[in-house]
């Protein structure tokens, strides 16, 4: 089943920031376009959500506990070009046993180029199980 958001929210009025991100453009995102190609964005996401869990203390690379990306989206808003600067906010969603939706602004000068989600699940490499969630996560929604 493919998950594509069902409403809009307010995401920075209605969800907890835990985690900003600010990193450069580099030429090598753009595309024929002249302009960051939409694939960079995910890239970007990615970026922000692995220096979070990192952030937490937490694995990003077996034999440990990881998380994996379960299902993601984004809506572009406006376009990046280079050269640049973007902040990237996560903020935390819904919470299950083993999963955690992150929801992502992608922002430059302020203005949101992207709204983004992703959910990510705990896996135990050994047995490609998922597991529940770390403390350091679910003690966020405390």
């Amino acid at each position: 089943m493919i998950e594509i958001t069902s409403t809009d929210i307010d995401v920075a009025a209605t969800l907890l920031k835990v985690f900003e991100y600010q990193l450069p453009l580099r030429f090598a995102d753009m595309d024929a376009d002249n302009h960051v190609n939409n694939a960079e964005y995910y890239r970007y996401m990615e970026e922000a959500r692995m220096r979070w869990v990192q952030s937490l203390g937490l694995a990003m690379t077996p034999p440990a506990p990881i998380p994996v990306l379960a299902a993601s989206a984004c809506s572009f808003r406006a376009p990046l070009h280079y050269p640049g600067t973007i902040t990237v906010e996560v903020y935390l969603g819904k919470m299950g046993n083993s999963s955690v939706r992150t929801h992502y602004l992608l922002k430059s000068g302020g203005a949101i180029a992207a709204e983004g989600f992703g959910v990510s699940v705990w896996v135990d490499p050994q047995t490609q199980k998922s597991i529940a969630l770390p403390d350091a996560v679910r003690r966020l929604a405390r």
